[in-house]
């Protein structure tokens, strides 16, 4: 049999050599897999920091959400109140149920479009009323400033709104990257752990 491996050219390792050949087998797929493995862990820590940087910004969102609602609803009210006082007494109590009438209608959770076009009536409607009972327009400038002050709060919510269905969309893809990084982590981990068994097994063989 050694005659015909000779004659065939194939030379036969030694047993130093096979046990050299597997060690440096090893120390290659190890040195791979720490490679792979230090890559991926730092890729994993950037997406769980990302994760817990967003969870934080919705907190803060959520807060500035509750903010902006009082806010429009505090201006729609100051707004109420100047009219209360300034206005709807020195007008017939159908004129000034109407204008009462509009002003709830634009205080309702609407977009900031039709918010923009109700308020655009109901400021016409004012105006026509206070020239009408020959009132003075500086409460109609007050008005119009606190309503607009209310349609730009309204406007930052919705923008809230909009970017928070964006964070879900990451979150859920972010998510989905983490669980499948830590079971490719998990399966690098073991792999490691195999290889410097291994590694530790034949270099003593070695010796």
């Amino acid at each position: 049999m050694t005659e015909n491996i000779d004659e065939a050219g194939i030379r036969v390792l030694t047993e130093e050599e096979l046990i050299s050949a597997v060690v440096e087998k090893h120390r290659r797929f190890l040195e791979e897999n720490k490679k792979e493995f230090g890559e991926l862990d730092s890729r994993l820590s950037q997406v769980e920091e990302n994760v817990k940087n967003a969870k934080n910004f919705r907190i803060q969102m959520e807060e500035r959400k509750e903010v902006l609602k009082e806010k429009r609803q505090q201006f729609y009210h100051q707004t109420e109140a100047l009219l209360e006082k300034e206005v709807f007494p020195k007008l017939d109590p159908i004129t000034a149920s109407k204008l009462k009438e509009e002003l709830k209608k634009i205080k309702g959770q609407i977009e900031p479009e039709e918010e923009q076009r109700l308020k655009n009536s109901f400021m016409e409607n004012l105006r026509e009323t206070i020239r009408a009972a020959g009132l003075g327009e500086n409460v109609l400038l007050q008005a119009d400033a606190r309503m607009e002050e209310a349609r730009n709060s309204n406007i930052e919510l919705k923008e809230i709104i909009k970017s928070e269905k964006q964070l879900v969309e990451d979150d859920g893809s972010k998510s989905e990257e983490i669980s499948k990084s830590k079971s490719q982590h998990k399966w690098l981990s073991t792999r490691i752990k195999n290889h410097e068994e291994a590694l530790n097994y034949w270099e003593k063989l070695k010796v």
